[in-house]
């Protein structure tokens, strides 16, 4: 089958493409014949899915998983619909082709014939990805995710914990026709029940007693429906509530607690209005997430859409909800910290709290810079090999390389800090641990791996290290002019 029968084949297409005007699929087709006479592979990343189905770029042998960039269409009602996608995490350092990178990209003048493609036609380009392709710095939403989750997985691991059993509790809960006492106390009375704490906005022991019936009428409902409508039926229940006298306020956010215990794919633990907006103002900020907030419902929905739609991996919806109030947090501390103008100890206190997470994301961009550049390195015969964990969690590798060619372990640590002395302060710690610590897996060379061009008291501090440890250790970093790595 050609390609272009293929993709008159896939359900997608032929589900979207009846509302399209007559012109669109021709000059598509067309688009993609220009890129395959430029030997660009052209594939379908998950005919299954209707999310971004058609790629284009160079691919890892006849793998579904490209080297480098690679442009991404998906079918919708309106059209179609593309973004431009940076692959970090191949598993396979090996290829048998020149990956696509920024200078290919200008080569082939693929965003001029892409550019004349959606002027003609109004073809949409999600919002996140940065105009600037030439940018290797550019921000990446999936990197931002698989830092904060990996980081957040650890360090809220009791919270998550929690997350889980309630949320599968209200699971449990759909398959049955009564809601227990013990549950309904969960979601509505309990002041933290790991969805979110609430303090002053919760129901007296008094109120919930007088309020049960109602409330658990109003968990069914939202149990077997999560729609706009249902929201504001709820609402309205939650309001006779207070007309009749049982409760003393209208509860929103515990309302939105309970659709948050019910459906996390869509609803988010941060549950009042003041604080969602701040999320929301952040990914608008930094994602290019274009909202006008009107309510919490929505902007739930909406923000939970337009992560999914710019992630390439299926994360944990629970961690993503974490990830969320981290956002919140960081984002209100440094709100704080434009405040506290008078008091040194805490201002000092919330900036540390508040570079943790640039840090934590500049270290994933780095990572995933590092991984492309061995491609290309003398070091490209080594692979990407599953990170362990050792010792309940508290041993996790950034990255860990296995030779091709020795079979030995290589484990690489990444800094990011604000210098390289820092960086390689930072890392040489957590490599001695990895490599020495009893019970930890065995790897037979250490990598040091910095963001920061290294002065040369630096250099030297790393020789002595170096000389005085009895194991195989290198030092990279990556040169901020070039974005290549150099061995020091």
């Amino acid at each position: 089958m050609t390609l272009i029968a293929s993709i008159k084949d896939h359900p997608s297409y032929k589900k979207y493409s009846v509302n399209w005007t007559d012109d669109v699929s021709p000059a598509f087709f067309k688009l993609l014949e220009l890129y395959n006479q430029k030997s660009l592979d052209i594939y379908f990343r998950d005919p299954t899915s209707n999310k971004w189905e058609v790629c284009v770029g160079r691919r890892e042998r006849d793998a579904g998983r490209a080297i480098g960039i690679y442009i991404a269409f998906r079918f919708t009602s309106s059209g179609i619909e593309y973004k431009f996608n940076y692959n970090i995490s191949s598993l396979v350092l090996t290829s048998t082709r020149e990956k696509l990178t920024e200078k290919t990209v200008s080569e082939l003048n693929e965003l001029e014939l892409l550019s004349n493609f959606i002027t003609e036609f109004n073809i949409t380009r999600l919002p996140n990805i940065p105009t600037d392709y030439a940018n290797t710095e550019a921000l990446h939403l999936d990197s931002f995710f698989s830092a904060m989750i990996s980081s957040y997985k650890l360090e809220r691991h009791d919270w998550y914990i929690g997350y889980q059993k309630i949320v599968s509790a209200v699971s449990s809960a759909k398959n049955q026709t009564d809601i227990s006492d013990q549950l309904l106390s969960d979601l509505w009375y309990s002041r933290d029940n790991d969805i979110s704490s609430l303090k002053q906005g919760a129901l007296s022991k008094e109120e919930f007693e007088l309020s049960k019936s109602t409330l658990k009428s109003i968990t069914l409902k939202i149990i077997d429906d999560q729609t706009s409508a249902s929201y504001d039926e709820c609402i309205d229940a939650l309001q006779k509530l207070k007309d009749d006298g049982k409760v003393r306020a209208l509860h929103t956010a515990l309302l939105n607690r309970v659709f948050a215990a019910i459906a996390p794919k869509y609803f988010s633990t941060t549950i009042t209005d003041q604080k969602f907006k701040y999320i929301c103002s952040y990914f608008t900020q930094k994602w290019g997430f274009k909202y006008q907030y009107s309510n919490w419902f929505d902007a739930n929905i909406r923000l939970k859409e337009f992560i999914r739609n710019n992630i390439d991996h299926e994360y944990d919806e629970l961690l993503i909800n974490i990830v969320l109030w981290v956002v919140y947090e960081e984002e209100h501390l440094k709100t704080l910290a434009l405040e506290e103008d008078d008091d040194v100890t805490l201002k000092t206190a919330i900036r540390k709290q508040v570079e943790s997470i640039e840090v934590q994301y500049r270290e994933a961009e780095l990572e995933g810079q590092f991984i492309q550049w061995l491609h290309n390195s003398e070091y490209r015969h080594n692979t990407i090999a599953k990170q362990s964990e050792d010792l309940g969690r508290a041993h996790i590798r950034d990255v860990v390389l296995k030779s091709t060619e020795t079979n030995v372990n290589i484990v690489a640590e990444l800094k990011f800090k604000s210098n390289a002395k820092e960086d390689i302060e930072a890392a040489i710690g957590q490599l001695l641990r990895y490599a020495l610590y009893p019970g930890t897996e065995s790897c037979s060379e250490i990598w040091i791996v910095g963001g920061n061009a290294p002065l040369t008291e630096d250099l030297t501090w790393f020789s002595e290290i170096k000389n005085n440890i009895n194991l195989k250790l290198k030092y990279f970093y990556k040169d901020s002019q070039s974005n290549q790595f150099f061995e020091g």
